[in-house]
């Protein structure tokens, strides 16, 4: 059975509550719900609010559809079956499919980011090793994504049409311990990795992460990107320095020249790990359906969630 499907008894009668704790979905939604109160998320959106859902409930769904890897029309019709959650989450009606994709689509881009802090920072430690990197999204919307550009050719040839193929290019700043998102960024992509990385991080560190090492591959090296690493965060920088020339590389800048002498392979070799949490978010779904760019954020941010919520829930049961 794959992980994401909802774990039905022989009979197809709904699951009892020792099934939804076995497969992690109880694990979970109940490390969302608390993510949601640390947060300080409020119960309605506004004074004026019908009550009949709170935003933790919604958020809790919302969240549990990429979990689950669903669409917003199947994750109601399999609520039905899912009676000891609804009794969990104290939900008495369950809402219209329309609800949670509007509720999606309101949510705030700093509210997710501060959830996916939140839930890490039960887990992470004071001072987290970072590793940063970057992986491309497919999009459900291919005509959005595949446009043609002009490429211009001399001579009698004259001007030749090519088709682009674009993806959704998601930075991902993980702990390297835990493997919890600290930190997202969404791009067009394809193109060069080096101007996220201090957006990337400053985003973790803006919700409270503190970091005291950044593994990243040569695609982020620039005497720029160290500088903010190693002044302005007070942290250790492992990133290879790019060559150039088949025998030559770039020695300009101080921090650069000094990663030359003393480069940390045994740390270097744990950026693999990011390439761990890349695959268990495509594991969930590698499309993502929405069109406009905020929208791509907030579907992405969500899945990003559900990681974070999943393994929150396993490493407090290991621990």
């Amino acid at each position: 059975m794959h992980e994401n499907d909802w774990p039905l008894g022989r009979n197809g009668l709904m699951p009892t509550d020792v099934a939804l704790r076995n497969n992690g979905i109880m694990r979970a939604v109940d490390q969302i719900a608390k993510g949601a109160g640390r947060l300080g998320l409020p119960l309605y959106s506004c004074a004026r609010s019908k009550r009949t859902y709170t935003q933790h409930q919604l958020l809790v769904l919302v969240v549990l559809r990429q979990l689950m890897a669903r669409s917003y029309r199947d994750l109601v019709d399999l609520l039905e079956l899912m009676t000891p959650l609804l009794r969990h989450l104290r939900l008495t009606k369950i809402p219209h499919f329309t609800t949670l994709h509007k509720f999606s689509l309101r949510l705030e881009t700093h509210v997710l980011d501060g959830l996916l802090l939140t839930l890490a920072s039960s887990v992470i430690d004071d001072r987290v090793d970072a590793i940063i990197d970057s992986t491309g999204m497919q999009s459900g919307s291919a005509s959005y994504y595949y446009i043609r550009t002009m490429s211009l050719r001399r001579g009698s040839e004259g001007t030749e049409l090519r088709a682009v193929r674009q993806h959704i290019k998601l930075t991902l700043v993980i702990d390297e311990r835990t493997m919890m998102i600290l930190s997202m960024l969404t791009t067009l992509g394809p193109g060069p990795d080096v101007q996220h990385l201090r957006p990337a991080l400053q985003k973790a560190v803006d919700h409270g992460a503190a970091i005291g090492t950044v593994v990243a591959d040569k695609g982020y090296d620039s005497e720029k990107n160290r500088r903010f690493i190693v002044i302005e965060l007070g942290a250790e920088a492992h990133i290879p320095v790019r060559r150039v020339q088949a025998h030559a590389v770039q020695q300009h800048g101080l921090l650069r020249r000094r990663q030359l002498r003393v480069f940390d392979e045994a740390r270097y070799r744990r950026r693999a790990l990011v390439e761990t949490v890349n695959s268990m978010l495509k594991r969930l779904s590698s499309v993502v359906r929405a069109r406009s760019e905020r929208g791509q954020y907030i579907e992405l941010a969500l899945r990003a969630v559900a990681h974070n919520a999943k393994r929150a829930g396993t490493l407090a049961q290991e621990g």
